[in-house]
Parts: structure tokens; sequence; C-alpha cells
């Protein structure tokens, strides 16, 4: 099962991009785990540019989800919500809404944040936009990891190069939750069964 992994901030030491790379040793038996490197590659949406060869950067995104069996998307809360970079790749993901990369697919949210306030407003709001695009998001226990610094660890992988570790014990359940659910409504395929009653609506008629 391969898991497209989404972070919502473009920063190299981001938080959110850390936790991500904290997830493939913690992930349940069968289930891989990459990450999505492009998302600031990524035009701002324009209907004009939204025709049938997009621009590279567009097509690499939708490829990506596309392919992949279910998402894990990590973001940070900026001014009470999620980053505009965030949305504006849902927004092309999303559409032609009847082809949607969205459509159907089994997602989880995560947040992580240095301080211990933040972070609520974008799970909501990230779960709300991936719902109005039919996509199946994971109900909680959300992985929201407050006090970011103190909960992960950057360590050398056995590959070359750093990986995170996430060192907090309750941050780790929560993410063993998550990923074993994702596992299971992919393997149901929980996010086909939920649109089944949209499909008439957003699909032309054969």
């Amino acid at each position: 099962m391969r898991i497209l992994a989404i972070s919502g901030s473009l920063r190299q030491d981001s938080f959110n991009t850390r936790l991500l790379r904290a997830l493939p040793p913690l992930a349940p038996e069968g289930m891989e785990i990459e990450l999505f490197d492009g998302l600031g590659e990524v035009p701002l949406y324009n209907q004009d540019l939204d025709v049938e060869e997009p621009p590279e950067p567009v097509r690499r995104l939708r490829t990506a989800i596309s392919e992949a069996d279910g998402l894990v998307i990590a973001s940070p809360e900026y001014n009470g919500s999620i980053p505009g970079v965030l949305k504006n790749a849902i927004d092309w993901a999303s559409r032609p809404v009847a082809r949607s990369a969205l459509l159907a697919k089994c997602v989880v949210t995560m947040v992580a944040t240095p301080g211990r306030a933040l972070g609520r407003n974008a799970l909501s709001d990230l779960g709300r936009v991936l719902h109005d695009c039919h996509a199946f998001v994971i109900s909680g226990p959300w992985v929201h990891v407050s006090e970011a610094p103190a909960k992960m660890e950057d360590t050398v992988a056995e590959e070359g190069g750093s990986t995170t570790v996430l060192t907090d014990p309750m941050t780790r359940r929560l993410v063993d939750i998550q990923l074993t659910s994702l596992q299971q409504a992919v393997k149901d395929d929980a996010g086909r069964h939920a649109v089944v009653p949209l499909l008439p609506f957003i699909q032309p008629r054969k």
C-alpha cells in the first residue's frame, strides 16, 4: 500500500515535514510512505491554465495523488487556518471534479506546532476543505503535535542523510492509530463507498 505524504509548509526545517519523515518506521506492515517534494513549484490556481495539458508541476502533483492508495497531510496553522500553498495545491488536485485526484481518496490529517495553542483550526479547516473535495478524511483522535521541538529528534538514517524520530510515546500511539485506520479504510474502499451517492451528480451520464 503506497501512501503519499504532503507537507503544507515549504520551510526547510518545517516541523510538519519532519513529522512526516518520522512516519515510515511507525507505519503498519505493508504500508509504504513517500514524501511529496514539489509543492512550492505548483503555480497559483488559474482556470486559464487548467487545460488538458496543465503545467508540469500540476500534472506531477495530480499524478502522485492519483497513483497513491491514500494520503497523509501535515500542515501548520497560518493566521487561524491552513497555508495558502496547501489550499492552492488542493484546488489544483480537486479539478476536474469528475476526475479529481482527491475523489474518494482516504486521507489522514496531522499538525505539528512549536507552541501549545495553535493547530486545531488548521486541522478543522483542512478536514472541511478535503470533505468538500469528496475525499474521505479519517476521524480523530487527531495527531496534534504541540510543543513539537520537545517531541522530535533528528538522527542519521540507515541509508544515509538525516531523518526524524518521534520521541513522545503518546504521539507515537496516535500515529499508530491513524495509520492503521487509514490502512483499513483503504482496504475497505471506504472513500469510494462514501462518494457513491454523489457520482450521478459529478460524473457525466453515459
